[in-house]
């Protein structure tokens, strides 16, 4: 449960610092009734450049991820069809560092860097 708040408080921290970026959209909050682990932070790049920035954040020695891919783009499981939502995610999400260690200091940093990204290039 300690980890858990942490995690939390981080995930607080990256939403009040990056609501305000129109180029990019953050989590929605919780529906009433909901727990989460916030074991992801994940950002969804509206401009096409999700890549672009998760290089620029490993430049400033900030690892990101992006999870997970769709089923459907996957030969071997044989699912066909038009699924535009988990293609969008899959191409423009992209999960910060999340978790109980990282101290204010550095997501405050990460922020920092996201928002100078957007600045020079969105």
């Amino acid at each position: 449960p300690v980890f858990m708040e942490k995690r939390e408080a981080v995930h607080k921290l990256y939403n009040e610092g990056l609501k305000e970026l129109e180029w990019l959209d953050i989590p929605l909050p919780l529906g009433d009734g909901c727990k989460s682990s916030y074991y992801f932070y994940h950002i969804q790049i509206k401009n096409g450049k999700r890549d672009e920035l998760a290089h620029y954040l490993r430049e400033a020695g900030i690892y990101t991820t992006y999870r997970y891919f769709p089923l459907h783009r996957v030969p071997y499981y044989g699912i066909e069809g038009n699924f535009p939502g988990a293609d969008y995610a899959a191409d423009n999400t992209l999960c910060l560092p999340i978790h109980q260690s990282l101290t204010r200091n550095e997501v405050e940093m990460i922020i920092s860097k996201v928002r100078e990204f957007g600045a020079k290039k969105c």
